[in-house]
């Protein structure tokens, strides 16, 4: 970057001009551009304005932090948030955002979600509003909580689905990496193609599949997955008309649906690229790396089970640890029924 500088205030010098002009080149050429284009391609009409701003969230400086009585309920916390100048817009009461440190936003520190805020009132250059977060550690988050952190707001509620899909191409990406032959699944399969699946992705390596189904950590607790479905009791939907409709009798996901739960950790971590990986058995059927099951539906895992800091058993960091162990088990299961 300095000889860069230097080249564009000093033009008449050939070596660093040329240089100048190869890195403009590739500048030029970079996929993050490339891809701006083809965005603004597919969306006609759309301007790099309108992606900016759907893009990136909204960042709220709080400059004050108070707690308050309020009434005979516990005291609440709340707070008030300047609006920076590039809203497009006022924030309506409801709102709801997340808390990230100061030092992330001005700094190099790793994205961290703090704790939620919720805005009660919205002035023309600040808002008003609570801090909340599960009752459970609800104290020991607002200890971490200053005035100088941001409260981030999705304008357009894309956030969501951006990190889901860059989990899944961090996860595709990492799978490769360990020499798996990696497929992403169909969201839905046609009746007259072939089998609905209800996992994401198919690694292969030699004969040997494995299923895997991505998940979350739990936006309200990031100590614990979030291992849902939809629920379908009678395989109704879209499923009704199918021979191979599926029930799924409560939220939970069922254990035979996948062989092993992808959980993305960057609620927790702040990295896309960082997973906890579990075998989808219940502990009845491997007390070493099973995972709790829904009591009243012994085929379904329970919704939130903890992942340790760092992932610990039944849970690990490695995802040829993982496979190890959906093959130690299948091994298990076939030596059973012998």
């Amino acid at each position: 970057m300095q000889r860069l500088n230097f080249a564009l205030k000093n033009g008449g010098d050939y070596n660093h001009a040329r240089y100048a002009r190869t890195l403009f080149r590739q500048f030029e050429n970079m996929p993050s551009k490339k891809t701006i284009d083809l965005l603004l391609q597919r969306f006609g009409g759309a301007t790099p304005e309108m992606l900016d701003r759907v893009l990136t969230p909204y960042r709220l400086r709080l400059v004050e932090i108070t707690t308050e009585p309020v009434g005979s309920r516990k005291p609440r916390t709340v707070f008030k948030a300047e609006v920076p100048e590039e809203v497009w817009t006022t924030f309506e009461e409801g709102t709801t955002g997340k808390v990230v440190p100061q030092n992330f936003v001005e700094g190099d520190a790793p994205w961290k979600e703090l704790i939620k805020g919720r805005i009660l009132s919205s002035l023309p250059d600040h808002v008003e509003g609570e801090l909340y977060f599960d009752s459970a550690r609800l104290k020991n988050v607002l200890a971490e909580v200053k005035c100088g952190d941001y409260l981030e707001i999705d304008p357009f509620g894309v956030t969501s689905k951006i990190e889901s899909a860059l989990c899944e191409a961090a996860f595709f990406l990492q799978a490769q990496e360990h020499g798996f032959k990696v497929t992403r699944m169909p969201e839905n399969v046609a009746k007259h193609v072939g089998t609905q699946n209800h996992f994401d992705f198919r690694l292969e390596k030699g004969s040997t599949v494995y299923r895997v189904e991505l998940k979350s950590l739990w936006g309200t607790d990031t100590t614990k997955a979030r291992l849902i479905h939809t629920v379908s009791r009678d395989g109704g939907g879209k499923n009704s008309t199918r021979e191979d409709r599926q029930v799924w009798a409560t939220s939970s996901c069922r254990f035979k649906d996948q062989d092993i739960f992808a959980v993305t950790m960057w609620l927790r971590t702040g990295r896309i690229t960082d997973f906890a990986f579990a075998l989808s058995a219940s502990q009845d059927d491997s007390k070493e790396w099973g995972l709790p099951k829904v009591p009243a539906h012994p085929d379904h895992v329970t919704q939130n089970p903890p992942i340790s800091a760092p992932p610990s058993a039944p849970w690990t960091s490695d995802l040829n640890e993982a496979c190890r162990r959906v093959d130690a088990w299948r091994k298990s299961a076939k030596n059973k029924k012998r």
